[in-house]
């Protein structure tokens, strides 16, 4: 333990001038705190003083390694408290990422034993040796939890790496200190059909820390506790149409959603940087309020709404501001139990320049929403079409040069309505997203109400565009 002693002791004058923590215990809480709120080691800094910060703090890991003191190796992982791993210096690495139909994939490179955390989505992982790490957030099975009498209480990560490179995982939590969440917090264990609930080895101010021994599917899971309070995350979102009409879509969730994957889900909108932090209630009902000379209309309509907050996969608008022409910026308030309730979030959005950001690249969101929607409606468009508005939209996607003379004639001779449908979505599919939007606005315009029943619409205003084209061909 001497040499334990003198090392602590230089990491301690280093990192904390004019203090002296002779206990061995309060060191390890002392180090391990100002890492898990801040990690230290960043490989994405570009100034000369946080490059020399960076490498003098690299320096301290290698010099704790090399001295025996936190080598994974020589820790035994299955311990119930393993401190040795709490002085690691955590080094903060920004993924590289792959999305394929708005699922988003992580790969992180840890060049070394140590602890390594993602930038986008919190996650942390104690790694015996080098190794890439493969990860991404798959959707909950409520019905799988609910024999467990457990609820999500963060993403759920599907992990790959090789076997036994990973030996511990912090998983990013949501919750307040003073609450009564972090008590209710354990670890869900997904494989195939069966899910295992696991106490957590402990809990920091915002992490949960497991050790593992295999992959699979790892995220935080609670027991329903009603009036919980949590940090939470309002994000709003802008999606302009043309400089005269555009709405505001704010999306509350809690804090531990990675934001990168709400974007990806929102990618024909313009994400809007705020102060987002607030503190929600499960249970509490919750209005929108803001200066309404400057908006159109807030829906939903409700004085008041309660919100449902989840992991996925999709995140809609939890409120929709639709906003006067030429608004330059809308002063938001989120109020706790309805209009004269407590408001437990205030933000000034700035409209202008992510309109003319927004505006560049209008075109090609739409369009690449339009692929993902015509992806995600495949089925039930290959289900549901009718013969006739299927011959006229092969016309059509002629007409506009969408599909070739060759390809007309291969999908007109097939007998079977369904298998023709298929083949025609599939067809455009493979042609990328400006296919994809040419066949969206044909079908909207051949049979309006099919479209709906498509659910052809992400907003009110798509959704009016809609039904008035509906009732027009009522009233033809």
């Amino acid at each position: 333990m001497s040499g334990f002693g003198s090392v602590a002791e230089s990491l301690l004058r280093l990192e904390v001038p004019g203090e002296y923590i002779s206990d061995t215990q309060s060191l390890r809480s002392s180090v391990y705190s100002s890492q898990t709120s801040e990690p230290v080691c960043e490989h994405n800094s570009g100034s000369k003083s946080s490059r020399a910060t960076s490498s003098l703090d690299c320096m301290r890991q290698k010099t704790l390694y090399s001295s025996g003191i936190l080598n994974p190796e020589s820790v035994d992982s299955s311990a119930s408290t393993p401190e040795e791993h709490t002085l690691a210096v955590v080094t903060k690495l920004t993924p590289e990422t792959s999305t394929e139909f708005r699922e988003t994939t992580y790969r992180l490179q840890c060049s070394h034993a140590g602890l390594f955390q993602c930038s986008l989505t919190g996650l942390v992982f104690l790694m015996k040796g080098e190794m890439e790490v493969l990860y991404r957030t798959v959707q909950w099975d409520e019905n799988l939890l609910h024999s467990t009498g457990q609820t999500p209480a963060g993403p759920l990560f599907s992990i790959e790496c090789l076997q036994g490179s990973i030996c511990q995982l912090h998983l990013p939590h949501c919750e307040i200190l003073s609450g009564d969440g972090l008590d209710s917090l354990s670890v869900a264990h997904v494989t195939g059909d069966s899910v295992e609930v696991l106490p957590p080895l402990r809990v920091t101010d915002t992490h949960v820390v497991v050790n593992i021994t295999d992959l699979s599917l790892w995220g935080l899971v609670r027991m329903f506790i009603p009036f919980l309070s949590i940090k939470g995350q309002v994000l709003p979102f802008l999606q302009s149409f043309s400089h005269l009409r555009s709405v505001l879509n704010v999306i509350v969730l809690p804090s531990n959603v990675p934001l990168n994957e709400v974007e990806e889900k929102q990618r024909a909108c313009t994400y809007i940087p705020v102060c987002s932090d607030c503190t929600l209630t499960r249970g509490e009902t919750y209005s929108l309020s803001c200066d309404l000379k400057k908006i159109q209309d807030i829906y939903p309509k409700a004085k008041h709404i309660q919100i449902y907050w989840g992991y996925g996969p999709n995140y809609h608008p939890t409120f929709q501001v639709f906003l006067k022409p030429d608004t330059e910026d809308v002063e938001l308030r989120l109020l706790e139990r309805g209009a004269d309730g407590d408001e437990v979030w205030t933000g000034r959005v700035l409209l202008q320049d992510a309109v003319l950001v927004g505006g560049d690249q209008a075109g090609t969101s739409q369009r690449s929403s339009a692929e993902q929607l015509l992806c995600s409606r495949r089925t039930e468009f290959v289900n549901r079409v009718s013969g006739p508005v299927l011959d006229s939209l092969l016309d059509r996607l002629l007409q506009w040069k969408v599909l070739n003379e060759l390809e007309m004639e291969k999908v007109k001779v097939i007998p079977e309505r369904a298998v023709k449908a298929r083949e025609v979505i599939d067809m455009v599919l493979n042609k990328g997203a400006k296919a994809c939007s040419i066949m969206k606005t044909l079908l909207v315009e051949l049979d309006p109400f099919f479209c709906i029943t498509l659910g052809f619409h992400s907003n009110m205003l798509e959704y009016e565009a809609l039904m008035s084209m509906a009732n027009d061909v009522c009233i033809q």
